[in-house]
């Protein structure tokens, strides 16, 4: 064995991949088959091999890895960053404190290594939609390539204590993005954290007023709540003006504080047909339960932040002026 698990290099490589999440639970890793060719993983079926119990570590499937995970263990499973990691079926995460990291060396808010996305032809409404309690997700794309009429979401948070850092949530494939109820995240979070992330894309044209990311119960009974969602970037390309990055499904649909700190909104305007949009938010009317506060957020290529008088319930802004006074939005510079 070239790759010792015990000493040298092999050694060295299992504890940095420890080190990335720092728990008791198993470590697994996943890498795509159609790699073999690969020094890297050659060398990690050497280092990786069965534990005591004779549970497989090497995996060359996210699904089958998932499967092989305990729930409440606290195993990570660990995506090697050089290519796609294909779901044949749309993977719920219903298992809790379970930990999916990319390894690509982190920090990207685009183009992480780690890609997981679904089969074209297979009809999934969404890549994944996580329903478990604490788990975490980080340096990872999630891709929706399905062209079907049912594949309309990308990522559904219906969980409790997710943490997300450094992932981006786009479509591959445009067919679906002349419907209104297509989105990138579905989001009905309790106390989840989100930190640095990328919601939509600007390089495929929307042409209907759908939203990029929505609060809508994922699992039932469950409004989105005390959720934090920091530091990240939405963006599209739209030929309608009233595309929107942020809404809201129903007025029931949040509950206590949903806080975002330092949001980016941002319109494509280009030679593809995108054009500004008319808001950036929107809450539902009549919304009494719950409140969406945005603390220093900007918007570009958008005319206004939100719209006062007008599904706005319970929307609350803090952060410098740039216009008249009420719109937190960018402007061309002047001549002085």
């Amino acid at each position: 064995m070239r790759y010792n698990q015990n000493s040298g290099y092999g050694q060295a490589v299992l504890n940095s991949l420890h080190n990335l999440v720092p728990t008791l639970g198993k470590r697994m890793l996943v890498m795509n088959s159609a790699n073999t060719d690969e020094q890297n993983y050659k060398m990690a079926q050497e280092i990786f091999l069965s534990d005591p119990e004779g549970v497989t570590r090497f995996y060359t499937s996210l699904a089958t890895a998932y499967t092989a995970a305990e729930s409440n263990n606290n195993d990570v499973i660990m995506l090697d960053g050089n290519s796609s990691h294909a779901l044949a079926t749309a993977l719920t995460v219903s298992k809790s404190r379970i930990h999916f990291i990319g390894l690509d060396g982190g920090g990207r808010y685009l183009q992480q290594g780690a890609k997981v996305q679904n089969t074209d032809g297979t009809a999934a409404v969404f890549v994944v939609k996580n329903t478990g309690t604490r788990n975490s997700y980080q340096n990872i794309k999630f891709i929706q390539v399905d062209d079907d009429a049912t594949s309309l979401t990308v990522y559904q948070e219906g969980g409790e204590g997710t943490y997300m850092k450094n992932c981006s949530v786009v479509f591959g494939v445009a067919d679906n993005l002349d419907q209104t109820d297509a989105y990138e995240v579905v989001f009905g979070g309790d106390s989840c954290t989100y930190d640095s992330c990328t919601f939509g894309n600007d390089t495929l044209l929307t042409s209907a007023a759908r939203t990029v990311f929505i609060f809508d119960q994922v699992t039932a009974s469950q409004e989105a709540k005390s959720n934090i969602i920091k530091d990240c970037v939405w963006q599209i390309s739209s030929s309608s003006a009233d595309a929107l990055f942020v809404s809201m499904a129903a007025a029931g649909d949040i509950l206590f504080t949903n806080l975002f700190i330092r949001p980016i909104f941002q319109a494509s305007v280009d030679s593809a047909g995108g054009v500004a949009l008319t808001k950036a938010v929107t809450t539902a009317n009549g919304v009494t339960k719950g409140t969406v506060n945005l603390y220093m957020p900007c918007a570009f290529n958008v005319t206004d932040l939100g719209v006062n008088g007008t599904n706005n319930d319970r929307l609350q802004v803090y952060g410098p002026s740039f216009t008249s006074g009420t719109d937190l939005v960018g402007v061309a510079p002047v001549a002085t």
